[in-house]
């Protein structure tokens, strides 16, 4: 039975009227206790995490969102900071590195509180989660849940489908379908795919898959699936495939937005890039420096350097203290052979973070190394060393 939970695990706003009447200084220390959560988690302790959670109503969450075996809910109900924390390290994109978190939006309701994350993992691959907050007495957050643009889904009903795909019940399999009234057949079918995607049987499930009829391969649950493992197959073919699938089916749907963005850059779709970053930003309900900087890469790969100037100049706006903002808007403005405006930029980079931006760093970037031979670089590198 652990096997079947760790398989599962693997596998993987509420918007009301603003309290006005809050104290500004009680948002700000909600806000600190919930980044002190995150920083803890930044720093690879899970404790604060954990005491932040309402454990017993998350479980009750996760078993009351489908039909899951009664051995399945005994696991959970014993392990419970085990299972949670396995679900949360495997819903994010692999990383060479750590993977940090930054909270970009923390907003206070009536008993209720909606915090932003940004999660950043190496190679500037992001995902976020919105976390759904109570407020428990004067100045106590828990967790309820939080919805992953990563993984397209809220945290406690992915993790119910991941164990539903270790059992499925017709039962279960029935309810994470659209069409209720599926026959016998239709169900076993799918009860076959949930365990190839369980035992990750690339082979069975495809085999599975192109043999459905095509009222059951539209089902959301199906399109979704047909996704996950065509991409962890890392089949071409089959991935633009599926990927064209989740935009009829989801269409303009944010939470998918991530990981179409990340195909459209690798498939150099850059023109269909910009307005996917505007439709996540639209579901995020924030404009933040790091989707800003994602649409400059875009635009200076289709050759509209201006519009790059602009998108960048936003991206320090909304977010100064991303250093990510100023390496794009240096980027932008070298490509733009904007040697003065580029020299602005370089000084926020050294300033702000540290950097020294000496020729022979330069050097070592293929787009930089213009600026070495341009008299505005030249007077600015002197003025900086003359101190």
């Amino acid at each position: 039975m652990n096997r079947l939970l760790a398989l599962a695990t693997v596998l993987l706003v509420m918007l009301v009227a603003p309290q006005h009447g809050h104290a500004q200084s009680q948002d700000d220390t909600l806000r600190a206790e919930f980044e002190a959560v995150i920083q803890g988690l930044n720093d690879n302790s899970f404790k604060l995490f954990h005491e932040a959670i309402d454990q017993r109503a998350m479980l009750n969450r996760v078993i009351g969102t489908y039909v899951i075996s009664p051995d399945i809910r005994d696991q959970l109900g014993n392990n419970p900071r085990e299972w949670i924390e396995s679900a949360f390290r495997s819903s994010f994109p692999p990383s060479d590195g750590e993977i940090l978190g930054t909270v970009v939006a923390f907003e206070v309701y009536e008993g209720t509180a909606r915090a932003l994350v940004r999660w950043e993992s190496s190679g500037f691959r992001f995902s976020y989660h919105v976390y759904e907050l109570e407020i428990r007495g004067r100045d106590n957050l828990t967790i309820v849940d939080w919805i992953d643009y990563y993984q397209a889904g809220r945290f406690s009903e992915l993790v119910a489908q991941s164990f539903v795909y270790t059992m499925p019940t017709p039962e279960a399999t029935l309810q994470l379908l659209d069409d209720k009234s599926r026959g016998e057949g239709e169900l076993f079918q799918m009860g076959e795919m949930f365990k190839a995607v369980r035992d990750t049987r690339h082979d069975r499930f495809f085999s599975i898959y192109d043999a459905m009829e095509e009222s059951l391969r539209s089902e959301k649950i199906v399109t979704k699936l047909n996704l996950d493992m065509a991409m962890s197959w890392n089949d071409a073919g089959r991935t633009g495939r599926a990927y064209q699938a989740i935009v009829a089916t989801f269409p303009e749907d944010p939470l998918y937005s991530l990981q179409l963005v990340g195909f459209y850059i690798a498939t150099r779709q850059f023109e269909k890039v910009i307005p996917e970053l505007e439709t996540l930003q639209a579901g995020l309900g924030v404009t933040d420096g790091a989707t800003e900087s994602l649409k400059v890469s875009a635009a200076m790969a289709l050759g509209d350097f201006g519009r790059a100037e602009e998108l960048a100049v936003n991206a320090t706006r909304v977010e100064p203290d991303l250093e990510l903002s100023w390496w794009s808007l240096l980027r932008a403005r070298t490509a733009a052979q904007d040697w003065a405006g580029a020299t602005e930029a370089m000084t926020e980079l050294e300033d702000r973070f540290g950097h020294l931006l000496i020729p022979q760093k330069l050097r070592r970037d293929r787009f930089l190394k213009a600026l070495i031979n341009q008299q505005e670089y030249k007077d600015w590198r002197a003025s900086r060393d003359a101190g």
